[in-house]
């Protein structure tokens, strides 16, 4: 079994932030961005970014990729990736809030795909730009954008028709001139007999047109956890196949790729003993085994799934941790993040590990 050792850990932001996502940029440099400003996980606010020059051992607040802007209120929660060219792209949902956008209520919100981009590092950011939607009224967006390869590049989204079908579909829309243009959109996860929903959405590039995606997986209507499923895709995203379980029970699930058929997997654990736990895990069409499994983060708190009093829709509200990542930093050692609330203040947790053979 594989082990890990903790190496030091630390914060990004506890300026009310959430739902971060890192991007390498060699040399030790890295760019984290997040959600601000705005009531923690409920995300009032708009992404800021901040920078580290130690491979995440201290970091600088740089400034805000996107605001949040009032007449009519809009907030937006943006995730980081890089492309084959060097551009760093900032990709999410924009919501319209009503009234003084001093509350929100999950999938009932009109809301867009954007994103934004930054030529020069991550120094500045150009202006939202909206990839065209017309699924659905809403959509959850957790994923960054893929460069998958081919000068494609793929857009995750999960749909969120109404409030008995959250996550009832998970598409990526493709572009293939740098995000001028997305005309079409390829499906990713959707269970045909209607019965099962997928969140959180995670989408990595394996090369050579080969990519896996990852989610949360719940019944829909009453939303209640299953196992993680995932899905592959042989031809640059155009084709996935059928959505496997895989044996993880762990709600959001992270996937980063290794080598060959190794994955290092983030997930939540909610239910029990709380916390972010790390997994090593080779995986194959039809399923994955996991060779070692570590509590990386312990959120100090426990939950019975059987005898806790909110369900469904209602239980996000209680989540005090969530969205964990990883890069690979060097050789078997691992920078992660996730937004966690620790003495009453919603945070950016980093955590060093290395992968102990």
């Amino acid at each position: 079994m594989i082990e890990i050792e903790i190496i030091d850990t630390g914060h990004v932001s506890r300026d009310d932030a959430a739902f971060p996502t890192l991007v390498v940029l060699g040399g030790g440099e890295i760019i984290c961005g997040y959600t601000a400003k705005g009531e923690g996980p409920n995300a009032l606010g708009g992404t800021d970014w901040s920078r580290s020059f130690d491979w995440g051992s201290t970091w600088t607040h740089e400034g805000t990729i996107l605001p949040r802007k009032e007449n009519p209120v809009t907030i937006n929660s943006l995730r980081l990736s890089r492309v084959s060219d060097g551009t760093l792209l900032a990709y999410g949902g924009r919501n319209y809030l009503d009234g003084r956008g001093d509350t929100r209520s999950f999938g009932n919100e009109k809301s867009e795909p954007v994103f934004c981009r930054s030529l020069d590092k991550g120094r500045s950011w150009s202006e939202a730009v909206v990839i065209p939607a017309a699924l659905a009224r809403g959509y959850e967006i957790s994923n960054p954008i893929v460069d998958a390869g081919r000068n494609i590049w793929l857009a995750p989204v999960a749909t969120l028709p109404d409030s008995k079908r959250f996550g009832e579909r998970v598409v990526v829309y493709k572009s293939t001139d740098n995000g001028k243009t997305w005309p079409e959109y390829h499906t990713v996860f959707h269970d045909p007999e209607g019965k099962t929903g997928f969140f959180e959405q995670k989408i990595i590039n394996l090369g050579q047109g080969r990519l896996l995606a990852a989610a949360w997986t719940v019944t829909l209507g009453d939303y209640k956890d299953l196992e993680n499923h995932f899905s592959l895709s042989e031809d640059f995203g155009r084709t996935w196949t059928f959505p496997v379980s895989t044996g993880i029970q762990g709600q959001t699930l992270t996937p980063l790729f290794l080598k060959g058929d190794r994955l290092l997997l983030l997930s939540n654990r909610r239910y029990g003993s709380q916390g972010v736990v790390a997994y090593f895990a080779r995986f194959r069409r039809c399923g994955w085994d996991i060779e070692g499994e570590t509590l990386l983060w312990d959120a100090r708190a426990s939950r019975d799934k059987d005898t806790e009093k909110t369900r469904g829709i209602e239980a996000f509200d209680d989540f005090a941790f969530g969205l964990p990542s990883a890069v690979a930093i060097k050789e078997n050692v691992y920078l992660s993040v996730h937004w966690c609330r620790e003495d009453g203040i919603f945070g950016i947790r980093w955590i060093k590990f290395r992968e102990i053979l």
